[in-house]
């Protein structure tokens, strides 16, 4: 499993005369259709920190609210400005009242009397479209002289308006709680910092419009998975871990399915579309004589 990035990088550098334009690549589609999520919308505001105090050392507590999808679901309210939706990820933290004016015994005083900092910010979908993408540059490398990726990623329209929607739907609840000082935010989202990045290597039932087929298992290569975020036709509003880790789990159950029915699948096996011929002959002798 690699992030989608470094999958793409992966098989865009594993490129062969087989396979010119990256390794199970024949469809052209590997390396578009990037979705990182949407993070650049939401709203900021002050409440009383109710007698907690703050400290330099103290826990934090690894808590934090979630306010869950409320735009354009089955039976909710319908937005005309964009497609799809986002939830709101709320954080409320506590710090020293630097801003304080003042000096001595009342400035000390004042230093543990802030008030508590309560922040709303938007996780929206991105939706997939071919223009953003990634693709290798020949004339950059990494330290290990490996070429790197260039990524061409942009805002839609869609993704524009929901970053407006998120900050105003954020000063609305901000408000709804009577906090004080509210400063809502809306700014472009791309160069995003949100690393949930999906959808570069999608499945598809159709090998000219895909990588992968529903098992993660690309169209090109029979012995070639590929088990991250990578398949993704759609990025949703969530954190896609937990999807990635079922989708893997049921493509592993796939595969070792296939591999005790003896399935093409499993081993390369120069007869069926898997490892190209050269690739097949530098294997073990032991891997070539299994029965497929």
């Amino acid at each position: 499993m690699l992030r989608p990035r470094n999958q793409s990088g992966f098989s865009f550098n594993s490129a062969n005369s087989q396979y010119p334009n990256g390794l199970a690549n024949s469809s052209g589609v590997l390396g578009h259709y990037l979705m990182p999520h949407t993070v650049a919308g939401g709203g900021h505001g002050e409440s009383p920190s109710l007698g907690t105090k703050p400290t330099l050392n103290g826990p934090n507590r690894p808590i934090n609210m979630y306010i869950v999808r409320f735009r354009n679901t089955r039976n909710g309210p319908r937005s005309k400005r964009f497609l799809r939706g986002y939830a709101l990820q709320v954080g409320v933290s506590l710090d020293f009242n630097w801003a304080t004016p003042g000096f001595g015994k009342e400035y000390k005083k004042a230093l543990f009397e802030p008030p508590a900092s309560v922040n709303l910010s938007g996780l929206g979908e991105c939706l997939p479209r071919w223009e953003n993408y990634v693709e290798i540059d020949p004339k950059v490398v990494d330290a290990y002289s490996i070429p790197v990726l260039n990524i061409h990623m942009a805002d839609g329209e869609t993704e524009i308006a929901m970053i407006r929607d998120m900050a105003d739907a954020a000063g609305e609840a901000l408000e709804a709680v009577a906090e004080k000082n509210i400063r809502t935010f809306a700014g472009p989202s791309a160069p995003r910092w949100a690393i949930h990045e999906v959808g570069i290597a999608r499945m598809g039932t159709d090998p000219k419009k895909s990588v992968l087929n529903q098992f993660q298992q690309t169209h090109d290569i029979r012995n070639l998975w590929v088990m991250d975020g990578s398949g993704f036709t759609s990025s949703a509003c969530q954190n896609p871990t937990l999807t990635i880790m079922a989708l893997c789990a049921r493509s592993c159950d796939y595969l070792m399915g296939e591999m005790k029915r003896g399935g093409e699948c499993s081993l390369p096996n120069p007869q069926s579309r898997s490892l190209p011929i050269a690739a097949w002959r530098a294997l073990p002798a032991s891997w070539q004589t299994w029965s497929m």
